[in-house]
């Protein structure tokens, strides 16, 4: 025979009462959180997942950050690189007008104090900060100016390391750059070779700035190109410079202007009256900075040429080289701004997907800990009437005793 005694009873429907208030509690912090799971003990394998869909949401969150960052980066980089675009052509006008022949010595000299101008404009936009104390062309060299000038000289301070940013999972994008690579490692001349007149040269000849006429017959190595009159006849030879230090005559001929002389796969084009002895000069291009190439234009336009046919001949000649050198900055100019945009574009494609994503991840994290409110309601509403449901019972078998039946 079972025996039940009184406090069993009593402790029975305690138990009960707590335990349905303890359901009643749940299901009214449901409905007030909104969400299905407050706690890990409320659905331990959905709460796994949701902590695995808000790492995934978080990283994302830190996606949107570093582009949103590069993005503004990149957006400083275009403009400025825009704007020193700008102030090459505005460069590029001023030699344009300087070979005009009714120019004197004082019109050249006013230019190439505009130019002066131009130059200090290009180092300070060089020289442009990222709005955070950093800059924007000195690569890793945050606190570092990355351009310096004395007079016209202009010095690079920064270095070649390309700072980046994770925009993706393992894909990074390049938000700062360095200045040498903009304004600095740039050919002159036609991009290949340069010309000039040799500084002692008496007669009025010019030379251009020449085209590769075989890119497979190019040596690399620089030429003179000597003229010698022998009565009324000009002629020329062309000597390459070798490496052991000798010299070897790759070309000659008889020079009628204007003349064209090939050899090694270059081709220039000589015009006016060489004097016996004069000489040009064919060199490959190294690397110049743009502001060495304003430079040598202001020295161009200030050097008086005026009564001098001698010397308006070395101006033309020096004055082609500079405008054809300020076209390969520009060229470059271009180049670099086509990869910031290029930048833009996929930083554009990236903030898309991780728009994408971090949407699919948050539907999902509602899937998976948002509460259905009609079901809450159902289940807080039920939550209730077991509760008070329980409250009775026990109300009702506290009052029960014996002398209840007496």
């Amino acid at each position: 025979m079972l025996r039940v005694s009184t406090s069993t009873l009593f402790r029975t429907g305690a138990q009960s009462i707590g335990a349905r208030q303890s359901d009643l509690l749940l299901a009214q912090q449901r409905m007030s959180s909104g969400k299905r799971i407050n706690v890990p003990s409320d659905d331990p394998l959905g709460a796994a997942d949701a902590s695995g869909v808000r790492t995934n949401l978080s990283q994302l969150s830190s996606f949107k950050s570093n582009q949103d960052h590069a993005t503004y980066l990149l957006n400083l980089a275009d403009s400025t690189i825009g704007d020193s675009f700008t102030a090459l052509q505005d460069a590029q006008e001023k030699l344009v007008a300087a070979g005009n022949g009714a120019y004197g010595d004082a019109e050249r000299a006013s230019l190439a104090t505009d130019l002066q101008g131009i130059l200090g404009r290009l180092v300070g936009l060089a020289n442009s900060g990222d709005g955070a104390g950093g800059y924007l062309f000195a690569g890793s060299h945050e606190n570092t100016v990355p351009f310096s000038q004395s007079g016209n000289n202009v010095s690079f301070n920064g270095d070649q390391i390309l700072q980046s940013v994770e925009v993706s999972s393992n894909r990074y994008q390049q938000v700062k750059f360095s200045g040498d690579s903009i304004f600095q490692k740039i050919r002159p001349g036609n991009g290949t070779f340069t010309t000039a007149a040799t500084a002692s040269n008496t007669g009025t000849g010019m030379i251009d700035t020449g085209t590769v006429a075989n890119p497979a017959a190019l040596t690399g190595r620089p030429y003179t190109i000597t003229f010698t009159l022998t009565g009324s006849v000009t002629s020329y030879s062309v000597d390459r410079s070798d490496l052991g230090g000798g010299t070897t005559q790759v070309a000659t001929g008889t020079y009628t202007a204007p003349q064209a002389i090939s050899f090694d796969g270059v081709s220039v084009n000589v015009t006016g009256a060489p004097a016996s002895g004069d000489t040009f000069t064919v060199a490959p291009s190294g690397f110049q900075s743009v502001f060495d190439t304003l430079a040598q234009a202001i020295a161009t336009l200030r050097t008086p040429v005026q009564g001098s046919p001698a010397g308006n001949a070395k101006f033309q000649t020096s004055l082609g080289q500079v405008q054809a050198s300020l076209a390969q900055a520009l060229d470059n100019f271009s180049t670099h701004r086509s990869e910031v945009g290029s930048g833009l574009q996929e930083l554009d494609a990236y903030r898309q997907l991780t728009g994408d994503r971090q949407l699919q991840y948050q539907t999902r994290l509602s899937a998976v800990e948002d509460l259905d409110m009609v079901k809450g309601a159902i289940d807080q509403q039920q939550a209730q009437s077991t509760y008070q449901a329980a409250l009775q019972s026990y109300t009702a078998v506290s009052r029960l005793s014996l002398f209840n039946y007496l």
